[in-house]
């Protein structure tokens, strides 16, 4: 974090001399321990210390003066004090004096706020201002959970026949085929419908739909829609009352009659699992080998997909057993920071969070919950995790770094954005705290067994597939007003 920043101090109207004093006399800085990972820093600024700041003061206010004269920011303190009133100069030049008073503070007491410090009070004393300001400091771990040797249970990795059969069914469901038949509808039919709506207004033209293909049992189109639709055959139609969907903007959760007309039921035809068919549709000839191939893919994928498992039960574990309180500032800012990108997600796909909660069925205060769950375990691994790479003497290397910045333009679809984006100093920084606190979850992993229910040593891979990822997922890196460990990067030696 460059720099402390601070709010606007409170109106002159409570600083001024001529108001209602609080008569303290300033004295040396205090700094209280609120809380493991919070202080309040007591901040004294003398009246020569206000008076000799002000010269600054002037000339950062006459820059957005339009004085008769004189150019922007060249005004003399004098002509600028005239313009605005002796009040709001010393107002100014507080708001000038505090950051740079509590910088060398928080310096020279060796405090690293990892948010912006927030102020809490400001009040006149006898022979200049006292304020008072929230300092959150990242938290550390005292002690680490013992992980290693611990044993985790894991499913086994052998790929069974049923899951196999499975998978050969999904294929032949792709390679369906749709027949008209003469009977009622049943889940896993398709249906033809004419879709229409009205109120007492009238029609609702953006809820017509004609000749919509529609899967029975998917529960995809609306509330008790499958339902009412079920048992009914080609000709008949239903009409009911129900609210209109999230997708219908301003008029979401309006009452409706929506009437739904059955033109078609389609009963989908699967094909035989044989050797022809084989032929026809993968690139193999028979049966047997399209069966060794699957067998080899879902074997690794499942493989996987365990291991993955097992990395999150180690880390759970760990975060379960450790002690840290985190700061509820820092909490807070979490919080903004997910709603951000999240909000952001939608709007990718045109979509509002008052349209996603509604849609979701979720009120405000579930989706503030659930947002503050992730920011709290969020914040709880990286602390965690960076307790362990201390006690393990894990660190990064530049030439990791850079292995991973390729990694990520390799895998993105914006290579040329990757390598733009990490240009920046501090992006590289929170990258380099993700490649340390990956380490340190491997290291945690590595130090523990996977065994089965009978405890049995189960061997899993360590590998762990690459996913395409978006230029949206660099851009996330956090930069200097979100949270940031910075990671030191080590030069490895020749």
């Amino acid at each position: 974090m460059s720099g402390v920043r601070i709010p606007s101090v409170t109106p002159i109207a409570n600083l001024h001399p001529s108001i209602e004093e609080d008569l303290m006399t300033a004295h040396s800085t205090a700094i209280q321990e609120t809380g493991p990972f919070e202080r309040r820093v007591t901040v004294n600024l003398t009246e020569a210390e206000i008076e000799a700041a002000k010269p600054a003061a002037a000339r950062r206010l006459s820059k957005d003066l339009k004085l008769r004269g004189f150019r922007p920011g060249k005004a003399p303190r004098p002509v600028v004090e005239a313009a605005v009133g002796a009040e709001r100069l010393r107002t100014e030049a507080i708001e000038e004096l505090l950051p740079q008073q509590l910088q060398k503070l928080l310096e020279e007491h060796e405090l690293a706020p990892i948010v912006n410090p927030q102020l809490e009070n400001v009040k006149v004393v006898e022979g200049g201002v006292q304020a008072e300001v929230l300092v959150t400091l990242w938290p550390e771990l005292d002690e680490i959970p013992a992980y290693e040797g611990r044993t985790i249970e894991v499913e086994p990795t052998d790929l069974t026949e049923d899951e196999l059969a499975r998978s050969l069914e999904r294929m032949r469901d792709q390679f369906a085929s749709l027949e008209t038949v003469d009977r009622p509808a049943a889940d896993g039919d398709f249906v033809s419908i004419d879709l229409s709506a009205h109120n007492e207004q009238g029609d609702v033209s953006e809820a017509v739909a004609n000749e919509l293909l529609y899967e029975l049992g998917s529960n995809q189109l609306l509330d008790d829609a499958d339902a009412r639709l079920r048992g009914l055959s080609a000709g008949e139609q239903v009409s009911f009352e129900a609210a209109l969907p999230a997708g219908f903007g301003d008029k979401a959760g309006a009452a409706v009659i929506f009437t739904i007309k059955v033109n078609e039921v389609k009963a989908k035809v699967l094909p035989e699992v044989d050797d022809e068919w084989v032929s026809e549709v993968t690139e193999f000839e028979t049966l047997a080998e399209l069966e060794d191939e699957l067998r080899t893919e879902l074997g690794a994928a499942k493989r996987q997909s365990i291991a993955r498992d097992f990395r999150e039960k180690a880390l759970d574990l760990l975060l379960d057993e450790a002690a840290v309180e985190i700061p509820e500032q820092l909490i807070r800012v979490e919080m903004e920071e997910i709603l951000r990108r999240f909000t952001k997600q939608l709007a990718v796909n045109e979509i509002q969070v008052q349209d996603y909660m509604e849609a979701s069925r979720i009120t405000p205060e579930q989706l503030e919950a659930d947002v503050r769950a992730q920011a709290e375990r969020a914040l709880k691994t990286r602390v965690v995790l960076e307790g362990v790479a201390r006690k393990v003497g894990i660190e990064v290397q530049t030439e990791e770094v850079a292995a991973r910045i390729e990694a990520l333009a390799r895998l993105s679809n914006e290579p040329e954005q990757v390598y733009r984006i990490m240009q920046d100093e501090l992006r590289v920084l929170a990258l380099a705290g993700d490649i340390l606190r990956s380490k340190a979850l491997t290291a945690v992993v590595a130090a523990s067994k996977a065994v089965d229910g009978d405890g049995n040593p189960v061997e899993l891979g360590t590998e762990i597939a690459p996913e395409e990822i978006g230029i949206e997922e660099v851009e996330a890196l956090p930069l200097e007003d979100e949270v940031v460990f910075e990671a030191e990067i080590v030069d490895e030696e020749p």
